[in-house]
């Protein structure tokens, strides 16, 4: 399922035409994306309760708690007006991509059946950090004991997933270049 999420998300990321905006892949550092995490391992098939996010990892920015799955407009309402926005045609879903990037943490947003839905926060630098402690900068062996040593392993990193969500860590050099939590849409 995540591998099938994570194709969903490159072509999420990319957007449908050949426009010069903001198509990133949704990890940016050190030149690694979710498809590189990923590999060629077996994938885990998550055991979600609730589609809409009640199982799922939250990243909290600000005092806003900004859970996978959950519905979008009340999320980014409560996290201000201070973003820059960027929004295409959607490939992989209905309706738009919808892109916020705020100091530290880029949320992008899915729409189904007409609402909007987080799909992933990516957290940018070093000010911003896991419920664990786990920021941009963590050496590899911080992420192994704060989330555990089972996580799936990729080229380049690890993720765990909780629910219908994961959370991947990209390592360079034995230190975290890029956290990005996503949510597993079916």
């Amino acid at each position: 399922m995540a591998l099938i999420l994570t194709g969903a998300l490159a072509a999420f990321m990319c957007g449908c035409s050949s426009e010069e905006e903001d198509t990133a892949p949704v990890v940016l550092s050190g030149g690694q994306t979710a498809e590189t995490l990923s590999g060629d391992s077996e994938e885990a098939v998550p055991d979600s309760e609730d589609a809409m996010g009640t199982d799922a990892y939250v990243f909290t920015y600000n005092g806003i708690e900004i859970r996978m799955n959950a519905e979008a407009d009340s999320i980014i309402e409560a996290l201000g007006d201070d973003y820059s926005y960027f929004e295409a045609a959607s490939c992989a879903y209905e309706g738009m991509d919808k892109v916020y990037t705020y100091g530290s943490i880029v949320v992008r947003s899915y729409t189904k059946d007409g609402v909007d839905y987080i799909a992933a926060v990516e957290l940018k630098d070093d000010t911003v950090a896991t419920a664990e402690g786990i920021r941009v900068g963590s050496t590899e062996d911080e992420v192994r004991a704060a989330y555990g040593e089972d996580g799936k392993e990729g080229t380049s990193g690890v993720e765990y997933t909780k629910g219908d969500s994961f959370i991947s860590f990209i390592f360079e050099d034995g230190r975290t270049v890029a956290i990005t939590y996503t949510a597993i849409v079916e």
